[in-house]
């Protein structure tokens, strides 16, 4: 997986834009081992939010 390969090299892996906010997608995201999320100051909280509840 691309993922693991960048992260094998040092690389962390980030997502951003409209779907790096999709609510929908971010239980994915953490279990792909995405390392960040850029998203608007709008979708912090919500995003922090689904994340506390995923781990």
């Amino acid at each position: 997986m691309t993922i693991e390969s960048a992260h094998s090299a040092g690389i962390w892996v980030g997502i951003c834009g409209e779907l790096g906010a999709d609510i929908s997608m971010t239980e994915e995201f953490i279990k792909m081992g995405i390392d960040e999320l850029s998203v608007s100051p709008a979708m912090v909280l919500p995003i922090r939010k689904k994340i506390s509840e995923i781990e």
